[in-house]
């Protein structure tokens, strides 16, 4: 896992809110962080766009990190 992976699973982890009260960005990447974990499709409809600049460059990092190969979805659990 790259650095930069580290670093945003990081904020998105710290962001992450799953109970009743939460604001709909934390519930967002709450939501994002399950699917990457279970491998699912992220709704980017729904959760991506709730989410604060940070989470959004968190979410775009992942991603290019594993579309480049330097994080393998295993290593997100």
């Amino acid at each position: 896992m790259t650095a930069t992976s580290q670093e945003a699973l990081v904020t998105l982890r710290r962001m992450a809110r799953g109970h009743a009260g939460a604001s709909s960005g934390e519930s967002a990447a709450w939501e994002i962080l399950a699917n990457l974990r279970d491998g699912a499709e992220v709704d980017f409809a729904g959760n991506f766009v709730r989410l604060d600049s940070r989470g959004k460059r968190a979410v775009v990092q992942l991603m290019l990190d594993l579309t480049t190969g330097g994080t393998g979805l295993s290593e997100l659990n």
